[in-house]
């Protein structure tokens, strides 16, 4: 409950009984501001004691127990409030003629009404205030859930993925060792470079991050294919603030390189893009080669990509993947999220 707001909203009820009093009367305005005081500050203190009821007995118009305890509780509230314009002859001592006026004077009915419906509209605030905090509650433990489930599930994804990554990353260095050691060595500096990326990053990075690790990733290819492996890029600068999964590239070239390009003898090409497309960062790895024949798209990559952004975008992102004029491609569309939208 927001006390600030349940002290004015009380405060501006006494200044307005206040002057509903003054209202042809022949009494002083100190006086009718009193009055008005005392007439609402006991409403005002017992209306907390109404919202403490409301946390102790659910709203349940069934139960014995609710109507009984707000049954008690009304009829004190409405007691101490309809009795509550002879205050002021009370603390000043004229308490008994007061008293002996409360049992003949029309004001009281009208109290008691007043009494009545005041309860009434602090319990069923009470009880709204109440309702609206379990709601938030129960969607925030909504949303955890289903935050610790995503991020399960990229858990699982992703160890599912630097496993298959570091095989394969291994694969190429003992391809070197027999032919190549000093290659092999250069490619095992390579491979802790990528490593460190793959083990250090978090669920998303900005994609300048994302490129230099393709871009060291297909220099550690080069490595075991030399010229018949070619590059060619088309990464827009603006891009690279955008925030991207790690290693959202890597299982595509991989597959590019793999199942594209490695067993044919003159090799080929292969096309990394990256640009910003309205409120979407499109990413799109092309090669030349036989992908679409060699079953290219399937597999882990292609699937795990597309997995890994459903969980993480939902509809807002997308992957198409299919043969080219020649060879195969793959293009991916994700919201455009930056660093300083995520610090927010």
């Amino acid at each position: 409950m927001g006390w600030f707001a349940y002290a004015i909203a009380w405060i501006a009820a006494a200044l307005f009984w206040a002057l509903a009093a003054s209202w042809g009367s022949q009494r002083p305005p100190r006086e009718t501001v009193l009055y008005g005081f005392l007439a609402m500050g006991p409403a005002a203190l017992m209306g907390l004691g109404i919202w403490a009821l409301s946390g102790l007995v659910d709203l349940n118009w069934r139960s014995r127990r609710f109507l009984g305890l707000h049954a008690l509780s009304l009829a004190a509230f409405v007691a101490v409030y309809a009795t509550s314009w002879i205050w002021p002859d009370v603390v000043t001592g004229n308490g008994a003629t007061a008293l002996s006026s409360v049992r003949r004077s029309p004001v009281l009915v009208w109290n008691l009404l007043m009494g009545t419906w005041l309860y009434l509209l602090v319990a069923g605030f009470s009880y709204a205030i109440r309702a609206q905090r379990r709601a938030r509650a129960v969607e925030a433990a909504a949303a955890e859930a289903r935050l610790l489930a995503q991020q399960a599930q990229l858990a699982a994804l992703r160890a599912r993925i630097n496993p298959h990554f570091l095989y394969n990353a291994l694969h190429t260095v003992g391809a070197l060792i027999g032919r190549d050691p000093r290659r092999a060595d250069q490619a095992l500096e390579q491979l802790g470079d990528l490593l460190r990326y793959v083990l250090d990053a978090g669920e998303q990075v900005p994609f300048r991050r994302e490129w230099a690790f393709i871009q060291d990733y297909l220099a550690f290819e080069q490595l075991r294919l030399g010229e018949r492996l070619r590059v060619e890029s088309e990464v827009d600068t603006s891009a690279g603030s955008v925030l991207a999964p790690p290693l959202v590239l890597q299982p595509l070239v991989e597959n590019a390189v793999r199942h594209g390009l490695a067993d044919r003898a003159e090799g080929g090409r292969i096309l990394v893009a990256a640009r910003i497309d309205g409120q979407q960062l499109v990413l799109t790895v092309d090669d030349d080669g036989a992908g679409a024949l060699a079953g290219e798209g399937t597999g882990i990559g292609v699937s795990s990509v597309r997995e890994r952004l459903r969980v993480l975008y939902g509809d807002a992102a997308s992957v198409e993947a299919g043969p080219r004029a020649r060879g195969f491609g793959v293009t991916l569309r994700l919201p455009v999220r930056t660093d300083e939208e995520l610090a927010s």
